[in-house]
């Protein structure tokens, strides 16, 4: 049962226990892998670290994906399950093809913001034959089973709030499936579902045209801004730097400052602001 159904069936006599993928801690425990502190700073241990990491980072963190040496068709059959038995079945609905697109529509923009008249239109030029209330059905069906979840722009009006979120999925391996070589995409999806585990809808990204401030990710209850780029190049490292610049000088509340890459590690003091520069994979075990 889905967690509509049970609210139906149930009424109030029941309590709620949300089980998602592994977490990168739980993965690096099932896989018997120490990240203490000392395992981080030996050199042997910290590899064994990292090279875990790159099995999260591609494959997602599905318990049983452990046991598979084919895990990329270990991911394919749950998203299979997903989409036909709690998606399609489920729901009654006969234009797959639609919602199959439209799943891949929305891999493909995760990282930024899209409305329900943006799919509608990438579907429409696809030739693809949909109303736009069977798009915002199923995004819903999609958000109920648990595939994807949204996240809304802070200082947003009500109305874009809610028709501008960015989706991000609840397994990176499921991403993983629709993308070629979107190695930074892979990276943000995976700092959203752990934010999402912790903060649920708690945290936002931070969009202000106005003010030219694009950040990934604002947490409020701990004051803290994130950017998320693969790497720190020239030219991103201008832009991640110059947002979060803008950021602290409209906004005196966020008191942490942080850049989230692949493997890069240091600190960056720009404008008397102190910007954190962390390896996601240790950003997750301090989590």
């Amino acid at each position: 049962m889905l967690s509509r159904e049970i609210e139906v069936t149930l009424g109030g006599r029941y309590f709620t226990k949300l089980v998602y993928p592994y977490n990168f801690r739980e993965f690096l425990t099932a896989n018997k892998v120490l990240y203490d502190e000392n395992s981080i700073l030996k050199t042997k241990s910290n590899g064994k670290i990292r090279a875990a990491f790159n099995k999260y980072f591609e494959f997602g963190g599905f318990p049983e994906s452990l046991l598979f040496k084919d895990k990329r068709e270990y991911v394919t059959n749950i998203y299979q399950k997903i989409l036909l038995g709690d998606i399609l079945m489920r729901n009654n609905i006969r234009n797959t093809n639609a919602l199959k697109i439209l799943m891949k529509k929305i891999a493909e923009s995760v990282m930024t913001e899209v409305s329900y008249s943006k799919l509608f239109n990438i579907l429409r030029t696809v030739g693809v034959s949909v109303s736009k209330d069977a798009i915002i059905d199923y995004v819903n069906y999609a958000k109920d089973a648990y595939l994807i979840f949204s996240i809304k722009n802070y200082v947003a009006k009500f109305a874009e709030r809610e028709s501008n979120p960015k989706y991000y999925f609840t397994d990176n391996g499921i991403l993983n499936l629709f993308l070629i070589d979107k190695k930074t995409a892979l990276l943000e999806n995976i700092v959203a579902i752990d934010l999402m585990q912790k903060y649920k809808e708690e945290f936002y990204y931070f969009k202000s045209d106005k003010n030219i401030i694009d950040i990934d990710f604002y947490v409020p209850k701990i004051k803290t801004a994130i950017q998320v780029t693969y790497s720190l190049t020239d030219d991103s490292k201008d832009r991640e730097i110059e947002n979060l610049v803008r950021l602290s000088k409209k906004n005196n509340k966020i008191k942490k400052f942080i850049i989230l890459t692949y493997e890069e590690e240091k600190q960056i003091k720009v404008d008397g602001l102190s910007i954190n520069v962390i390896p996601v994979w240790k950003w997750l075990i301090e989590q």
